[in-house]
Protein backbone atom coordinates (compact mmCIF):
# COMPACT_ATOMS: atom_id res chain seq x y z
CA UNK A 1 0.00 0.00 0.00
CA UNK A 2 1.11 3.34 -1.11
CA UNK A 3 1.63 6.79 1.24
CA UNK A 4 1.36 10.21 0.79
CA UNK A 5 4.87 11.41 1.09
CA UNK A 6 5.47 14.60 3.00
CA UNK A 7 7.56 17.15 0.74
CA UNK A 8 9.41 18.35 3.81
CA UNK A 9 9.83 17.02 7.09
CA UNK A 10 7.94 18.74 10.06
CA UNK A 11 11.84 19.42 11.51
CA UNK A 12 12.17 21.71 7.86
CA UNK A 13 8.77 23.03 7.99
CA UNK A 14 8.93 24.95 11.67
CA UNK A 15 11.94 27.15 10.15
CA UNK A 16 9.50 27.70 7.05
CA UNK A 17 6.81 28.95 9.26
CA UNK A 18 8.30 31.61 10.88
CA UNK A 19 7.98 34.03 7.42
CA UNK A 20 5.19 35.44 5.87
CA UNK A 21 1.88 36.00 7.24
CA UNK A 22 -1.35 34.83 8.60
CA UNK A 23 -2.46 32.02 10.90
CA UNK A 24 0.36 29.34 10.18
CA UNK A 25 0.44 26.22 11.47
CA UNK A 26 1.45 26.79 15.11
CA UNK A 27 4.93 25.53 15.45
CA UNK A 28 4.61 25.06 19.69
CA UNK A 29 4.38 22.11 20.82
CA UNK A 30 1.28 20.38 22.16
CA UNK A 31 1.17 20.21 25.73
CA UNK A 32 -1.36 17.83 27.71
CA UNK A 33 -1.61 16.03 30.75
CA UNK A 34 -2.74 17.15 34.43
CA UNK A 35 -1.03 17.30 38.09
CA UNK A 36 -1.71 15.14 40.36
CA UNK A 37 -4.71 15.93 42.50
CA UNK A 38 -3.75 15.97 46.13
CA UNK A 39 -6.44 17.79 48.01
CA UNK A 40 -7.98 15.40 50.40
CA UNK A 41 -11.86 14.35 50.53
CA UNK A 42 -13.91 15.21 54.00
CA UNK A 43 -16.29 12.97 54.83
CA UNK A 44 -16.89 12.28 58.59
CA UNK A 45 -14.33 15.07 59.41
CA UNK A 46 -11.62 12.52 59.33
CA UNK A 47 -9.20 13.05 55.95
CA UNK A 48 -8.73 10.49 53.39
CA UNK A 49 -5.75 9.63 51.75
CA UNK A 50 -4.90 11.71 48.63
CA UNK A 51 -6.61 10.40 45.45
CA UNK A 52 -4.39 10.51 42.39
CA UNK A 53 -6.49 11.47 39.22
CA UNK A 54 -6.21 9.28 36.59
CA UNK A 55 -4.38 11.85 33.71
CA UNK A 56 -6.24 10.16 30.73
CA UNK A 57 -9.32 12.48 32.54
CA UNK A 58 -7.68 15.13 31.15
CA UNK A 59 -7.66 14.02 27.79
CA UNK A 60 -9.71 15.70 24.98
CA UNK A 61 -11.13 11.86 23.72
CA UNK A 62 -13.24 13.89 20.86
CA UNK A 63 -10.41 12.53 18.29
CA UNK A 64 -11.70 8.96 19.04
CA UNK A 65 -14.93 9.65 17.84
CA UNK A 66 -13.36 11.93 14.92
CA UNK A 67 -11.95 8.72 13.73
CA UNK A 68 -14.30 6.31 15.04
CA UNK A 69 -11.96 4.39 17.15
CA UNK A 70 -13.80 2.94 19.96
CA UNK A 71 -13.12 -0.41 19.19
CA UNK A 72 -9.55 0.05 19.19
CA UNK A 73 -9.53 2.75 22.17
CA UNK A 74 -11.31 0.37 24.77
CA UNK A 75 -8.60 -2.40 24.06
CA UNK A 76 -5.83 -0.17 24.51
CA UNK A 77 -3.83 0.03 27.86
CA UNK A 78 -3.41 3.48 29.45
CA UNK A 79 -0.15 4.70 28.47
CA UNK A 80 -1.16 3.49 24.90
CA UNK A 81 -4.27 5.55 24.94
CA UNK A 82 -2.23 8.76 26.65
CA UNK A 83 -0.05 8.80 23.62
CA UNK A 84 -2.28 8.14 20.68
CA UNK A 85 -4.82 10.70 22.15
CA UNK A 86 -1.86 13.18 22.78
CA UNK A 87 -0.66 12.37 19.25
CA UNK A 88 -4.03 12.46 17.23
CA UNK A 89 -5.09 15.80 19.21
CA UNK A 90 -1.51 17.35 17.54
CA UNK A 91 -2.43 16.50 14.72
CA UNK A 92 -6.16 17.72 14.74
CA UNK A 93 -4.65 21.31 16.09
CA UNK A 94 -1.92 21.14 13.19
CA UNK A 95 0.89 21.42 15.38
CA UNK A 96 4.29 20.90 14.41
CA UNK A 97 5.50 18.55 17.16
CA UNK A 98 3.17 16.14 19.35
CA UNK A 99 4.41 16.13 23.31
CA UNK A 100 3.69 13.10 24.68
CA UNK A 101 3.16 12.39 28.76
CA UNK A 102 4.33 8.46 28.34
CA UNK A 103 6.29 8.03 25.45
CA UNK A 104 7.37 4.87 24.53
CA UNK A 105 10.38 2.84 24.23
CA UNK A 106 12.71 3.78 20.59
CA UNK A 107 12.53 -0.10 19.73
CA UNK A 108 8.43 0.51 19.17
CA UNK A 109 8.87 3.82 16.91
CA UNK A 110 8.23 2.57 13.68
CA UNK A 111 5.38 0.27 15.07
CA UNK A 112 3.82 2.75 16.95
CA UNK A 113 3.52 5.43 14.22
CA UNK A 114 2.71 3.14 11.66
CA UNK A 115 -0.31 2.23 14.15
CA UNK A 116 -1.09 6.06 14.98
CA UNK A 117 -0.83 7.16 11.49
CA UNK A 118 -3.74 4.57 10.29
CA UNK A 119 -6.18 6.13 13.15
CA UNK A 120 -5.76 9.45 11.20
CA UNK A 121 -8.36 9.12 8.88
CA UNK A 122 -10.52 12.02 9.66
CA UNK A 123 -7.14 14.38 9.61
CA UNK A 124 -6.12 13.57 5.62
CA UNK A 125 -3.71 16.61 5.48
CA UNK A 126 -1.03 14.53 7.44
CA UNK A 127 1.99 12.76 5.77
CA UNK A 128 3.81 9.97 6.46
CA UNK A 129 7.79 10.92 7.09
CA UNK A 130 7.59 11.29 11.01
CA UNK A 131 10.53 12.37 13.24
CA UNK A 132 11.13 10.55 16.23
CA UNK A 133 13.90 10.92 18.49
CA UNK A 134 14.86 9.04 21.40
CA UNK A 135 15.72 10.75 25.00
CA UNK A 136 18.41 10.01 26.85
CA UNK A 137 17.08 7.57 28.80
CA UNK A 138 15.60 5.42 25.80
CA UNK A 139 12.24 6.59 25.38
CA UNK A 140 10.74 8.71 22.35
CA UNK A 141 8.32 11.90 24.21
CA UNK A 142 8.28 14.22 20.79
CA UNK A 143 6.78 12.83 17.58
CA UNK A 144 7.70 16.07 14.92
CA UNK A 145 4.75 15.76 12.56
CA UNK A 146 4.84 15.88 8.61
CA UNK A 147 2.06 17.73 6.71
CA UNK A 148 1.18 17.24 2.97
CA UNK A 149 1.92 20.50 1.47
CA UNK A 150 0.42 20.22 -2.11
CA UNK A 151 -2.99 21.07 0.29
CA UNK A 152 -1.95 22.46 3.80
CA UNK A 153 0.30 25.16 4.50
CA UNK A 154 -1.44 27.01 7.16
CA UNK A 155 -4.36 26.01 9.81
CA UNK A 156 -7.24 27.01 7.74
CA UNK A 157 -6.09 24.76 5.07
CA UNK A 158 -6.30 21.54 7.39
CA UNK A 159 -9.37 23.08 9.10
CA UNK A 160 -11.22 23.35 5.31
CA UNK A 161 -10.19 19.60 4.62
CA UNK A 162 -11.51 18.37 7.51
CA UNK A 163 -15.12 20.36 7.34
CA UNK A 164 -15.29 19.58 3.75
CA UNK A 165 -14.80 15.88 4.45
CA UNK A 166 -17.28 15.89 7.61
CA UNK A 167 -19.70 17.76 5.29
CA UNK A 168 -19.44 14.88 2.78
CA UNK A 169 -19.70 12.59 5.81
CA UNK A 170 -23.22 14.19 6.95
CA UNK A 171 -24.65 14.08 3.69
CA UNK A 172 -24.52 10.59 2.91
CA UNK A 173 -25.13 9.14 6.22
CA UNK A 174 -28.35 11.31 6.28
CA UNK A 175 -29.54 9.90 3.37
CA UNK A 176 -29.13 6.85 4.78
CA UNK A 177 -32.75 4.82 4.57
CA UNK A 178 -34.71 3.88 7.89
CA UNK A 179 -34.35 -0.14 6.91
CA UNK A 180 -32.37 -2.90 8.27
CA UNK A 181 -28.38 -2.39 9.46
CA UNK A 182 -27.96 -4.42 6.32
CA UNK A 183 -29.89 -2.57 3.93
CA UNK A 184 -28.27 0.75 5.65
CA UNK A 185 -25.01 -0.68 5.05
CA UNK A 186 -25.31 -1.58 1.80
CA UNK A 187 -26.25 2.27 1.17
CA UNK A 188 -23.33 3.23 2.83
CA UNK A 189 -21.22 0.65 0.43
CA UNK A 190 -23.24 1.42 -2.45
CA UNK A 191 -22.64 4.85 -2.44
CA UNK A 192 -19.03 4.77 -1.73
CA UNK A 193 -18.59 2.49 -4.59
CA UNK A 194 -20.83 4.39 -7.21
CA UNK A 195 -19.03 8.11 -6.38
CA UNK A 196 -15.32 7.19 -6.38
CA UNK A 197 -12.93 5.45 -8.90
CA UNK A 198 -9.66 3.61 -8.16
CA UNK A 199 -6.58 5.38 -9.15
CA UNK A 200 -4.34 8.31 -8.01
CA UNK A 201 -5.97 11.01 -10.20
CA UNK A 202 -6.63 13.38 -7.00
CA UNK A 203 -3.99 14.93 -4.48
CA UNK A 204 -5.61 12.76 -1.62
CA UNK A 205 -5.96 9.62 -3.32
CA UNK A 206 -4.87 7.36 -0.07
CA UNK A 207 -7.47 9.23 2.13
CA UNK A 208 -11.23 9.36 2.87
CA UNK A 209 -11.08 12.67 1.78
CA UNK A 210 -9.51 11.61 -1.89
CA UNK A 211 -12.37 8.52 -2.03
CA UNK A 212 -15.65 10.78 -0.94
CA UNK A 213 -14.65 14.20 -2.07
CA UNK A 214 -12.36 14.36 -4.58
CA UNK A 215 -13.62 10.87 -6.32
CA UNK A 216 -10.21 9.26 -6.77
CA UNK A 217 -8.49 6.75 -4.06
CA UNK A 218 -6.39 3.58 -3.94
CA UNK A 219 -7.40 0.73 -1.22
CA UNK A 220 -6.40 2.80 2.07
CA UNK A 221 -8.60 6.03 0.81
CA UNK A 222 -12.06 3.19 0.53
CA UNK A 223 -11.46 1.52 3.63
CA UNK A 224 -10.92 4.77 5.72
CA UNK A 225 -13.81 6.49 3.66
CA UNK A 226 -16.10 3.15 4.52
CA UNK A 227 -14.75 3.16 7.77
CA UNK A 228 -15.81 6.95 8.44
CA UNK A 229 -19.19 6.17 6.81
CA UNK A 230 -19.91 3.64 9.52
CA UNK A 231 -18.68 5.16 12.60
CA UNK A 232 -20.97 8.42 11.78
CA UNK A 233 -23.57 6.01 11.15
CA UNK A 234 -23.36 4.40 14.66
CA UNK A 235 -21.72 1.50 14.00
CA UNK A 236 -18.59 -0.51 15.44
CA UNK A 237 -16.25 -1.08 12.85
CA UNK A 238 -12.64 -1.46 12.40
CA UNK A 239 -9.80 -1.71 9.72
CA UNK A 240 -7.50 -4.51 8.84
CA UNK A 241 -4.77 -4.55 6.92
CA UNK A 242 -3.35 -7.54 4.79
CA UNK A 243 -2.20 -8.70 1.71
CA UNK A 244 -4.38 -8.70 -1.32
CA UNK A 245 -3.77 -10.55 -4.84
CA UNK A 246 -0.62 -9.19 -4.85
CA UNK A 247 1.53 -10.19 -1.90
CA UNK A 248 4.17 -7.50 -2.88
CA UNK A 249 1.68 -4.89 -1.65
CA UNK A 250 -0.47 -4.55 1.50
CA UNK A 251 -3.87 -3.86 1.32
CA UNK A 252 -6.69 -2.15 4.07
CA UNK A 253 -10.31 -3.11 4.33
CA UNK A 254 -12.83 -3.27 7.05
CA UNK A 255 -15.07 -4.90 9.37
CA UNK A 256 -18.67 -3.63 11.00
CA UNK A 257 -20.34 -5.72 14.02
CA UNK A 258 -24.39 -5.90 13.89
CA UNK A 259 -26.83 -6.03 16.31
CA UNK A 260 -26.67 -10.17 15.87
CA UNK A 261 -23.20 -9.97 17.97
CA UNK A 262 -21.48 -10.53 14.37
CA UNK A 263 -18.87 -9.10 13.14
CA UNK A 264 -18.45 -8.87 8.88
CA UNK A 265 -16.01 -7.82 6.31
CA UNK A 266 -16.60 -5.27 3.32
CA UNK A 267 -14.18 -4.80 0.84
CA UNK A 268 -15.11 -1.61 -0.95
CA UNK A 269 -11.85 -1.34 -3.02
CA UNK A 270 -12.71 -4.90 -4.40
CA UNK A 271 -16.37 -4.16 -4.79
CA UNK A 272 -15.23 -1.48 -7.65
CA UNK A 273 -12.56 -3.24 -9.69
CA UNK A 274 -10.91 -1.67 -12.25
CA UNK A 275 -11.30 -2.13 -16.14
CA UNK A 276 -15.13 -1.73 -15.68
CA UNK A 277 -17.60 0.00 -18.61
CA UNK A 278 -20.05 0.63 -16.59
CA UNK A 279 -20.05 3.06 -13.66
CA UNK A 280 -23.05 1.78 -12.22
CA UNK A 281 -21.50 -1.84 -11.78
CA UNK A 282 -20.88 -3.02 -8.25
CA UNK A 283 -19.04 -6.50 -7.98
CA UNK A 284 -20.90 -7.87 -4.32
CA UNK A 285 -18.42 -10.94 -3.80
CA UNK A 286 -16.80 -8.71 -0.97
CA UNK A 287 -19.93 -7.54 1.08
CA UNK A 288 -20.45 -8.96 4.73
CA UNK A 289 -18.49 -12.44 3.94
CA UNK A 290 -16.22 -13.90 6.22
CA UNK A 291 -12.52 -14.05 6.58
CA UNK A 292 -12.61 -17.68 5.58
CA UNK A 293 -14.43 -16.74 2.00
CA UNK A 294 -11.87 -13.46 2.05
CA UNK A 295 -8.60 -15.25 2.24
CA UNK A 296 -9.87 -17.58 -0.92
CA UNK A 297 -8.11 -14.40 -3.02
CA UNK A 298 -6.95 -12.10 -0.74
CA UNK A 299 -3.43 -13.25 0.04
CA UNK A 300 -3.08 -12.46 3.83
CA UNK A 301 -4.88 -11.04 6.62
CA UNK A 302 -2.52 -9.57 9.42
CA UNK A 303 -3.96 -10.34 12.90
CA UNK A 304 -2.50 -6.61 13.43
CA UNK A 305 0.61 -5.10 11.75
CA UNK A 306 1.46 -4.47 15.83
CA UNK A 307 -0.49 -8.03 17.06
CA UNK A 308 3.06 -9.56 18.84
CA UNK A 309 3.20 -10.93 22.55
CA UNK A 310 4.39 -8.62 24.87
CA UNK A 311 4.39 -9.81 28.41
CA UNK A 312 1.76 -12.32 27.58
CA UNK A 313 -0.23 -9.43 25.78
CA UNK A 314 -1.01 -8.03 22.27
CA UNK A 315 0.37 -5.32 21.37
CA UNK A 316 -2.38 -2.66 20.83
CA UNK A 317 -5.47 -4.37 20.03
CA UNK A 318 -7.13 -7.46 18.34
CA UNK A 319 -8.67 -8.00 14.80
CA UNK A 320 -12.21 -8.98 14.65
CA UNK A 321 -13.18 -12.76 13.75
CA UNK A 322 -16.00 -12.71 10.93
CA UNK A 323 -17.21 -15.71 11.07
CA UNK A 324 -20.37 -16.13 9.45
CA UNK A 325 -21.67 -15.72 5.96
CA UNK A 326 -25.34 -15.19 7.14
CA UNK A 327 -25.57 -11.58 5.92
CA UNK A 328 -23.23 -11.90 2.24
CA UNK A 329 -25.21 -10.23 -0.51
CA UNK A 330 -25.73 -13.84 -2.21
CA UNK A 331 -27.41 -15.04 0.68
CA UNK A 332 -29.52 -12.32 1.54
CA UNK A 333 -30.63 -11.70 -1.86
CA UNK A 334 -31.65 -15.56 -2.42
CA UNK A 335 -28.81 -16.44 -5.20
CA UNK A 336 -26.81 -18.27 -3.04
CA UNK A 337 -27.16 -21.91 -4.31
CA UNK A 338 -26.60 -25.59 -3.42
CA UNK A 339 -28.26 -27.03 -7.39
CA UNK A 340 -28.27 -26.34 -10.27
CA UNK A 341 -32.33 -26.26 -10.03
CA UNK A 342 -31.74 -23.29 -7.32
CA UNK A 343 -29.25 -21.19 -9.83
CA UNK A 344 -31.74 -21.54 -12.29
CA UNK A 345 -34.38 -19.90 -10.57
CA UNK A 346 -32.51 -17.45 -9.23
CA UNK A 347 -31.22 -16.28 -12.70
CA UNK A 348 -35.18 -16.45 -14.02
CA UNK A 349 -35.93 -13.94 -11.16
CA UNK A 350 -33.17 -11.48 -11.70
CA UNK A 351 -33.74 -11.82 -15.39
CA UNK A 352 -37.49 -10.48 -14.70
CA UNK A 353 -35.97 -8.23 -12.46
CA UNK A 354 -33.58 -6.36 -14.91
CA UNK A 355 -36.65 -6.35 -17.62
CA UNK A 356 -38.48 -4.58 -15.16
CA UNK A 357 -36.13 -2.16 -13.82
CA UNK A 358 -33.72 -1.93 -16.09
CA UNK A 359 -30.80 -3.43 -14.93
CA UNK A 360 -28.35 -5.45 -16.52
CA UNK A 361 -26.88 -7.88 -13.73
CA UNK A 362 -26.97 -10.93 -12.53
CA UNK A 363 -25.47 -12.80 -9.66
CA UNK A 364 -24.45 -15.73 -8.40
CA UNK A 365 -22.97 -17.70 -5.85
CA UNK A 366 -22.51 -21.55 -5.45
CA UNK A 367 -21.96 -23.70 -2.46
CA UNK A 368 -19.73 -25.89 -4.02
CA UNK A 369 -17.34 -26.66 -6.85
CA UNK A 370 -19.96 -29.33 -8.49
CA UNK A 371 -22.70 -26.73 -8.57
CA UNK A 372 -20.20 -24.31 -10.12
CA UNK A 373 -19.35 -26.31 -12.78
CA UNK A 374 -22.37 -27.65 -13.68
CA UNK A 375 -24.11 -24.15 -13.73
CA UNK A 376 -21.20 -22.60 -15.66
CA UNK A 377 -21.17 -25.02 -18.21
CA UNK A 378 -25.02 -25.83 -18.74
CA UNK A 379 -26.95 -22.25 -18.25
CA UNK A 380 -23.94 -20.04 -19.48
CA UNK A 381 -21.97 -21.85 -21.96
CA UNK A 382 -22.65 -25.07 -23.23
CA UNK A 383 -20.81 -23.74 -26.22
CA UNK A 384 -22.26 -20.42 -25.77
CA UNK A 385 -26.40 -21.77 -26.30
CA UNK A 386 -26.79 -22.16 -22.44
CA UNK A 387 -29.95 -21.64 -21.01
CA UNK A 388 -29.97 -18.36 -20.27
CA UNK A 389 -30.53 -17.89 -23.71
CA UNK A 390 -34.19 -19.62 -23.10
CA UNK A 391 -35.18 -16.99 -20.32
CA UNK A 392 -34.06 -13.95 -22.17
CA UNK A 393 -36.18 -14.91 -24.88
CA UNK A 394 -38.91 -15.28 -22.61
CA UNK A 395 -38.03 -12.03 -20.64
CA UNK A 396 -38.38 -10.15 -23.75
CA UNK A 397 -41.79 -12.03 -24.28
CA UNK A 398 -43.14 -11.15 -20.90
CA UNK A 399 -41.57 -7.88 -20.16
CA UNK A 400 -41.02 -6.27 -23.86
CA UNK A 401 -37.62 -6.10 -23.06
CA UNK A 402 -34.67 -5.91 -25.41
CA UNK A 403 -32.22 -8.43 -24.57
CA UNK A 404 -29.72 -9.75 -26.83
CA UNK A 405 -29.92 -13.53 -26.69
CA UNK A 406 -26.91 -14.13 -28.17
CA UNK A 407 -24.76 -12.15 -26.16
CA UNK A 408 -23.66 -11.38 -22.94
CA UNK A 409 -20.63 -11.16 -20.60
CA UNK A 410 -19.44 -13.48 -17.94
CA UNK A 411 -17.01 -12.78 -15.46
CA UNK A 412 -16.07 -15.50 -12.92
CA UNK A 413 -14.20 -14.78 -9.36
CA UNK A 414 -13.55 -18.57 -10.04
CA UNK A 415 -10.45 -19.02 -10.97
CA UNK A 416 -8.16 -22.38 -10.91
CA UNK A 417 -10.00 -23.19 -7.27
CA UNK A 418 -8.80 -19.87 -5.79
CA UNK A 419 -11.43 -17.13 -5.03
CA UNK A 420 -15.44 -17.08 -4.17
CA UNK A 421 -17.40 -19.62 -6.63
CA UNK A 422 -19.40 -16.60 -8.01
CA UNK A 423 -20.35 -15.84 -11.14
CA UNK A 424 -21.91 -12.49 -12.53
CA UNK A 425 -23.66 -12.08 -15.61
CA UNK A 426 -23.67 -8.71 -17.31
CA UNK A 427 -26.38 -8.52 -20.02
CA UNK A 428 -26.44 -7.23 -23.22
CA UNK A 429 -29.21 -5.09 -25.54
CA UNK A 430 -29.94 -5.34 -28.70
CA UNK A 431 -28.87 -2.89 -30.89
Amino acid sequence: MKRITALILAILLAAVMLAGCGDKIDDTPSQTGSDTVTEPSVTDGSVTEPVEANPLDSIDTSVIDDNGLWYIWNQLDDDTKMNLAEFLNAVKNLDLAATLSVGFPAEDKDRFLDFAYHCTMDYTYIGTSFTAPADDDGMVRTIYIPYNHEVVNYTEDGQKLTADLNARLDEIVAGMPDGTQWEQIKYLHDYLVLHCNYGEEGKLPFTAYGALVEGWATCQGYADAMHLLLSRAGFETCYTIGRGDNINYTHKWNYVKLDDGKWYIVDPTWSDPTGKTDPNYICYDYFMISDEVILQDHAMKFDNAYYEQRDGKPYYYVIPTADSMELSYHNVMGYYCTTYEEAYAATEKQLELCAKNGTNYIYLRMSDEAVYTEVNENLFMKAHDGEIQTLMKEANEKYGSDFNDGSWERYSAHKDGEGPLTIIITLKHKQ
